[in-house]
């Protein structure tokens, strides 16, 4: 070349820094000197002096394909790239969906907390003051992961704001269900929980969450409320069935989602409900703060260094 030669211009390709552009040198027959410092200098091959076109074709092909396997390794970096965005915002839009308080009402002591898995789930909390002057609570989960889930928590939240001040809980979860079922969703389901507080009367239902713990202070005992109800958004016109109970001083009522009790150690062993259980029991003399942190130290613990795989939310109420 008149003004620069090919280890020259191989340095000015270099500088360009495009993964995409690949040279290679023809150089003179044992020309070992200029042949490495092509190849240190970016060159993908070489061919020698006289040429082999035959060589020299394969050479290029073999450019071509490592081409084309790294254009696609690009595609595929963008696509995660642009699921880490979604799953981000999904993120964002499901934190947002959480109330900014904790209501604070006099005879209840409420703490409540929330991890998102790594892969964004669909837990949701949420707390309505009802026109008789009595307090709703709500633990809900939509079916699967991302933006979908999201989704649903957004239509649940707007549900939940909307209707649940003035129905009583059998009503609104009859309409929040034939609400959700009439969107045509297919498959997408909300499991919910809400308990209702008025003095010291309380009523749940619980339709496809785990279980309500229930710590009676003067027996020293958990008592399950489990579920009779479908899901929210499952069988068109469901109907649904409320328990009713008195809670007394020092008694606590634990709401959960699926999350805890399903986090696997290292060894892949689930923590379990009758875990969960046996350590409620324990701590369920102390209040409603000190519970929370007890238990996200447990499943810090149980979880070690593995990804927490679905959302982790407890809301606690000790009734004072």
């Amino acid at each position: 070349m008149p003004e620069m030669d090919g280890l020259s211009l191989l340095s000015k390709i270099k500088e360009l820094n495009n993964q995409l552009l690949h040279s290679v040198i023809v150089s003179a027959y044992g020309d070992i000197i200029n042949i490495r410092t092509a190849m240190n200098g970016g060159a993908f091959d070489f061919v020698v002096k006289p040429i082999d076109f035959n060589d020299l074709e394969i050479t290029i092909n073999k450019a071509l394909g490592n081409l084309a396997s790294f254009k696609k390794a690009l595609k595929t970096r963008d696509e995660l790239i642009t699921v880490r965005k979604e799953l981000d915002e999904t993120r964002t839009l499901q934190l947002s969906m959480l109330p900014n308080t904790i209501p604070q009402r006099e005879g209840l002591n409420i703490s409540a907390f929330m991890k998102t898995a790594s892969e964004v789930g669909g837990d949701y909390y949420d707390f309505s003051d009802k026109n008789d002057g009595s307090l709703n609570i709500a633990v809900g989960d939509a079916t699967g992961h991302g933006m979908k889930a999201g989704i649903m928590v957004s239509i649940m939240k707007t549900l939940f704001i909307t209707n649940s001040s003035h129905h009583d809980l059998e009503e609104f979860f009859k309409l929040a269900n034939d609400a959700i079922k009439s969107l045509n969703l297919g498959r997408m389901m909300v499991a919910f929980a809400m308990v209702n507080f008025k003095g010291n009367k309380v009523q749940v239902l619980n339709a496809g969450m785990p279980p309500i713990f229930f710590y009676k202070s003067a027996a020293k005992e958990v008592i399950e409320i489990g579920s009779h109800n479908l899901p929210l958004g499952a069988v068109h016109n469901s109907n649904y069935s409320a328990e009713e109970f008195e809670i007394n001083s020092d008694d606590v009522l634990l709401m959960l989602s699926d999350g805890f009790p399903e986090v696997q150690n290292d060894k892949n062993e689930q923590f379990g409900y009758k875990r969960f259980t046996d350590t409620f029991l324990q701590i369920g003399n102390k209040n409603s703060d000190d519970i929370i942190s007890i238990l996200k130290n447990e499943v810090s613990n149980w979880l070690g260094n593995n990804e927490l795989e679905d959302d982790v939310t407890f809301v606690v109420i000790k009734k004072k």
